[in-house]
């Protein structure tokens, strides 16, 4: 049984580009053929290309929408990061929700399904950022899968009780699966990272299976 039809897609084979229709059932791709027909709401594409989602594997949604709070005179990395220590002391969890709100939902209605955002962690923040965003992954997992990679901006030695701070989001990510809330039906949940610079070392501990590979619907046309 379908439970959507994408009528006349158009999406690459081994043997070049096809047209044809797209059945999805239980949240899967059921079946491709040149034309089906069932009882099932149909999307008219009409040549459009469908592609698998789009992954964006680099972003910080906890300092997304912050041009209008920090002062732009060298353009330098230096002053990035001196600037944004300065406006993340306004930061509050739902600020940041608020904020990654924004760019989450762009990122969906521009196909992108998977994702893995970086998260500050330090005293002076605390975990607002990681609460604001895991707050968004949970209730945008119908849609995208986000990944939280938290890491010490403000460096470990110098920034006494970073350390338990990144445990603590280590244990209150992969507490916490999205699984029983994605209405497509395929099997995912979140997972938390680590990463510490210079060396880029990076533990992750998924809550469930992440890494374990889908056969899902997940499509962006």
């Amino acid at each position: 049984m379908l439970d959507l039809i994408v009528r006349g897609a158009r999406f690459g084979t081994h043997d070049g580009l096809r047209t044809a229709d797209i059945g999805i059932g239980a949240g899967r791709i059921a079946a491709i053929e040149p034309s089906l027909a069932a009882d099932a709401p149909i999307v008219e594409v009409g040549g459009g290309l469908v592609v698998p989602g789009l992954v964006e594997t680099h972003i910080h949604l906890d300092k997304t929408c912050i041009l209008d709070r920090v002062t732009i005179n060298e353009g330098t990395v230096h002053e990035a990061i001196r600037e944004t220590a300065q406006a993340k002391r306004s930061f509050t969890a739902e600020d940041v929700y608020f904020r990654g709100r924004r760019t989450l939902e762009k990122s969906i209605s521009h196909g992108v399904m998977h994702m893995r955002t970086h998260v500050e962690v330090d005293p002076g923040i605390g975990l607002q950022g990681f609460a604001g965003v895991r707050k968004l992954a949970r209730e945008y997992a119908w849609a995208i899968d986000v990944q939280l990679c938290v890491f010490p901006q403000e460096g470990l030695i110098n920034s006494p009780g970073t350390d338990a701070l990144l445990v603590q989001a280590l244990r209150d990510g992969a507490a916490r699966s999205t699984a029983s809330s994605r209405s497509r039906g395929t099997s995912t949940s979140t997972s938390t990272c680590i990463s510490i610079s210079p060396r880029r070392r990076m533990a992750c501990r998924p809550s469930m299976s992440a890494a374990r590979p889908r056969n899902s619907a997940g499509a962006a046309a």
